[in-house]
């Protein structure tokens, strides 16, 4: 043997974990979307006779109480009294349906021969929207399509929220009532054309709702319009604005809906398919301490928050009390339910923490989070990262039900820049609220992305302008030269 080939001996110390095939198949569990995990449940029922079936998932919800003052205020607003009580007799009067808006919008969905893009991006739209059958207080539609081809995307959403808006009921994956006002009026057999104008940004017109008014507010408008250098025709030239044009159109206004979901169940937010609404949030009455072991996270003396686990999504299982022939079948059972039992508690635990760590969101709504890490909420529940991870990836089907709206568990992971002394980190989330409030404000509306830039740093934020182009484009608004 010459000396490059010496052979030489080395005494290494490695500490390895291995996890049991137990851990393996809880973790697995706890990735799992409810669909996924129904039929893991069913066909572990189908082979293991020590196992049976308690009670199936639900299939339809409890009705719940309606929203019904938005669609009052408009009415109020914009017809006269009598218009806003017979409105609102309608709506207290309508039929409550058995499914939720969602459910009621995916049946079509699946029925349409659309592409598997399509398919995916609706489902999605549809999922993102409230109570109220808006995405208004949700996440913005551009922050769910990848940033590829971002021309070609941009097409797709709009081919896709026009898919969603034209189903019935018509006017639903808008902003606004507004804006739902007006896609229905655009989609309506015949369309009045005075009232596609005014409802185009034009409805401080029927402020106050008398005929009369009204008419002199669009002659004055026309005539105005016309005093402008180089103005091009109009659509008010084409229509004569007579008294009864006029009332015409405002009667068809008032045939609309602005509360295109009303009726629908609202308990659940989402069907008991997909996607997965693994957790409720609700303030209860009365004070309570900290108990994550079930549900609940300390408010102050007047309420607390609780907790819930969807589990009427999935069936629930038992071992057979008469079966006690085969062990090994029956610790087979045991191992799938203390899996599903794994699945549960740590999801309710991670609940408990997010809600703990955010807080003044689940007192105040969107546009009060916190910079929120994984690593935070794993720290608090001594638990590794990954299984947090497993539970709130972008990709999984997870939600979480509050008051607020449905939001993906992920939402509430956010990152955040720093404040002027540095002290502590601003949420992104809430910094892009700042941008939608400065922008919406009076003479705001061509802020370039520097000029906001230095506002928010004026304001505490120690934000680069590149990363305010960035919150803007997530939130779909256009740069400065497009608004």
């Amino acid at each position: 043997m010459t000396k490059s080939q010496t052979l030489e001996h080395r005494q290494v110390q490695k500490q390895i974990q291995k996890l049991s095939q137990v851990q393996i198949t809880a973790l697995n569990y706890l990735a799992m979307g409810n669909e996924a995990l129904r039929d893991e449940i069913y066909r572990a029922v189908s082979e293991n006779p020590a196992l049976e079936i308690v009670k199936e998932p639900a299939t339809d919800y409890n009705q719940t109480a309606r929203e019904l003052e938005r669609g009052s205020e408009i009415y109020s607003r914009y017809g006269n009294y009598a218009d806003a009580d017979n409105f609102q007799r309608m709506l207290e009067n309508q039929e409550a349906y058995g499914e939720t808006l969602q459910a009621h919008l995916l049946h079509q969905l699946n029925a349409m021969k659309i592409s598997e893009e399509e398919n995916e991006l609706c489902t999605r739209l549809i999922y993102n929207l409230d109570k109220n059958g808006f995405y208004g207080s949700m996440l913005s539609p551009e922050s769910f399509i990848p940033k590829k081809n971002p021309a070609a995307e941009k097409v797709l959403l709009e081919r896709c929220l026009k898919i969603i808006q034209a189903m019935d009921p018509v006017g639903t994956c808008c902003r606004t009532p507004e804006e739902s006002l007006l896609v229905q009026a655009q989609l309506s057999e015949k369309p009045d054309k005075l009232a596609l104008f005014i409802l185009d940004g034009h409805l401080d017109m029927l402020d106050p709702p008398e005929v009369g008014k009204i008419q002199r507010k669009l002659l004055d408008f026309r005539s105005n319009w016309h005093k402008k250098a180089f103005a091009n025709q109009m659509v008010l030239d084409t229509i004569p604005l007579s008294e009864q044009t006029v009332e015409t159109a405002l009667k068809f206004i008032l045939s609309l809906n602005p509360h295109p979901a009303q009726g629908y169940n609202s308990e659940a937010g989402v069907d008991a398919g997909r996607p997965d609404v693994v957790l409720t949030v609700s303030k209860e009455e009365g004070s309570a301490s900290d108990d994550y072991q079930h549900g609940v996270v300390s408010g102050n003396d007047d309420f607390h928050f609780q907790i819930k686990y969807a589990s009427g999504a999935l069936p629930e299982i038992r071992i057979a009390p008469e079966f006690k022939m085969d062990k090994a079948a029956i610790a087979k059972a045991q191992l799938l339910i203390n899996s599903l039992q794994f699945r549960e508690s740590t999801i309710v635990m991670q609940g408990c923490a997010i809600v703990r760590a955010q807080r003044s969101f689940f007192l105040r709504g969107p546009g009060h989070l916190k910079v929120l890490t994984r690593k935070q909420i794993a720290k608090e529940l001594e638990i590794h990262e990954s299984t947090v991870s497993r539970t709130s990836s972008k990709k999984g089907r997870k939600y979480i039900q509050t008051e607020w709206g449905l939001f993906p568990t992920w939402y509430f992971f956010t990152s955040g820049v720093a404040n002027r002394d540095g002290s502590k980190k601003i949420s992104s989330e809430r910094i892009k609220q700042k941008m939608q409030e400065l922008l919406s404000e009076p003479g705001n509306q061509n802020l370039s992305d520097r000029e906001l830039c230095e506002i928010l740093n004026k304001k505490g934020a120690l934000i680069a302008r590149r990363t305010v182009a960035k919150y803007r484009s997530q939130l779909g608004l256009k740069n400065s030269y497009k608004r």
